[in-house]
């Protein structure tokens, strides 16, 4: 994998009251401060340590600069597909913004050459940038390597031993870029020869799944639904609510109780074109589709999607404020199933999964030189 120092724009946090507020806004507001003192610019270009602390864990990954001809060779590998339309507005916002504002989140093999060179960039030193967000009860902390010796370290075993990386969040991004360089080559002197990435290995990552909130009670009878899904599998009411406990079982959350759902054994067996079965896949097709009557899955008003990582709350406050809804949780796809897709060159179903940690925009800004 060849990685690349990035040359790079970030922001003066003493300007900053609400730290939160100001990254949520960047999406939409940063070429209003792209040309103020919210932003200043980065000494020289620099390999980043990240380093983020939350409730339950510590990650740490790197930032640094990725030859886009690593995606156009293979060695990127995607596990969805994109939306033409979503890719042609990032190429606009991009073109409009002169920068890239988010990094594309990579996971790959550990490494543990890698993982000292990061321990020795961060242990004992000071951050370059230390955010945090209070509302998330998170902290954000960039270590800058800019030494050449150093980057070169990092650059000689990500070359010579990290053959592959996975793009856990970011596939439109990687997309548009890649599309944006091959249609104007010229944008390479400017700044874009390369994508900056954020690197974690799978050890650093954590997959939760995608969970559901359905308004269907308004069309269908509970009893028509439960004995529907008496077909699929077997279903039994539970004392209380809780999470899926295993790989082919859902738990569904209604106003009359929560019930798990554990799939038949013909409903699980695999084929030759995808060796892994999802819950999502089954889900879709067979309770979303077949027994609820909606076929546009991605873009149903009647469907709302939250991350995993909140646990089911979300999914039982939902149904509390509007008993016509019912709530579905997942259990995580397993990290081997997600590089066995990935690496046949196959797709995981739409929003199956949510990765942490979640990079920030506008945190490290890459640079797209102007006229």
């Amino acid at each position: 994998m060849i990685i690349q120092p990035i040359e790079y724009n970030y922001p003066d946090l003493r300007l900053i009251k609400d730290k939160t507020s100001f990254f949520e806004s960047m999406k939409e507001e940063y070429t209003q401060h792209r040309d103020t003192p919210y932003f200043k610019e980065g000494r020289k270009p620099a390999i980043f340590v990240y380093r983020i602390q939350t409730k339950t864990r510590i990650y740490h990954g790197i930032l640094a600069g990725v030859d886009i001809s690593e995606y156009t060779n293979g060695n990127i590998l995607k596990h969805e597909n994109t939306l033409i339309e979503k890719e042609k507005k990032i190429i606009e916002l991009t073109s409009e913004r002169n920068a890239i504002i988010k990094p594309v989140l990579l996971a790959y093999k550990f490494n543990t050459r890698i993982n000292g060179y990061m321990a020795k960039a961060f242990l004992s030193k000071r951050p370059k940038l230390r955010i945090k967000f209070e509302k998330e009860n998170q902290i954000h902390e960039l270590f800058a390597v800019e030494a050449k010796k150093e980057i070169k370290a990092f650059q000689k075993e990500f070359n010579s031993k990290v053959g592959k990386a996975y793009i856990a969040d970011g596939h439109h991004r990687m997309s548009a870029v890649n599309t944006l360089i091959t249609d104007h080559p010229e944008l390479k002197a400017k700044g874009l020869r390369y994508i900056t990435c954020a690197l974690f290995s799978f050890g650093e990552l954590d997959i939760f799944p995608y969970n559901r909130l359905i308004r269907i009670l308004d069309t269908l009878d509970m009893k028509i639904i439960l004995t529907q899904l008496q077909r699929l599998g077997t279903v039994k009411k539970l004392n209380k609510p809780r999470l899926p406990s295993k790989k082919g079982e859902i738990i569904m959350h209604s106003e009359d109780g929560d019930y798990a759902i554990n799939w038949h054994k013909q409903m699980t067996e695999g084929n030759i074109n995808m060796p892994v079965t999802f819950d999502i896949d089954i889900f879709n097709q067979h309770v979303v589709t077949d027994i609820f009557g909606i076929t546009d899955i991605r873009s149903n008003n009647r469907i709302k999607y939250y991350e995993g990582n909140k646990g089911n709350k979300t999914l039982l406050a939902g149904v509390k404020l509007d008993p016509l809804c019912l709530g579905f949780s997942f259990y995580p796809v397993k990290k081997n199933h997600f590089i066995k897709i990935a690496n046949k060159g196959l797709i995981l179903p739409p929003k199956s999964t949510w990765f942490e940690p979640r990079i920030r925009n506008g945190i490290v800004v890459q640079k797209i030189k102007s006229e």
